[in-house]
């Protein structure tokens, strides 16, 4: 396991826990910072459009057609419907900034797997409680998912 995946690993597995017992997740600035500090020498391109990105999710003052050219860069995808979602009140902060750090840290697939882990903790969320459900354990899951099955299909 590499840097960037025990560094990912270790601190969502702290968020989840924060975000299930208080709802709230202190130091998911810090994570994004720590990718921004692990990714920005190897690929400053990627890393630079994925802030962009999250940069126009977070201020609503950033005009909508600043991010059309971002639509031409897939891995900044969920970060831009991230970014819509939180600006239209559906998603929280924190999930905006952990989806960008695992945006910068981890290929598409990673992301996309995450966010689909996401979807299945909400379904289960919903039999169980009511009210917000929290993302981050759903984010973890997914994470753990690919992490995985890159494992598998790396022996192999």
């Amino acid at each position: 396991m590499t840097l960037t995946e025990s560094f990912a690993l270790a601190s969502f597995t702290l968020f989840s826990l924060a975000d299930l017992r208080y709802r709230l997740v202190p130091g998911i600035e810090l994570f994004l910072f720590g990718t921004i500090l692990l990714t920005l020498p190897v690929t400053p391109l990627q890393t630079g459009i994925i802030l962009f990105a999250c940069a126009w999710g977070l201020f609503r003052s950033i005009p909508g057609w600043l991010a059309l050219p971002l639509l031409f860069y897939p891995p900044a995808w969920p970060v831009l419907l991230t970014g819509y979602g939180y600006r239209k009140g559906l998603i929280g902060r924190a999930d905006l900034l952990a989806i960008s750090g695992l945006a910068c840290l981890f290929p598409l697939p990673a992301v996309l797997l995450s966010l689909l882990g996401l979807e299945v903790w909400r379904r289960i969320w919903i039999r169980r409680q009511t009210g917000l459900i929290p993302a981050l354990p759903g984010l973890l899951l997914g994470l753990l998912a690919f992490l995985l099955l890159r494992l598998m299909f790396q022996v192999t």
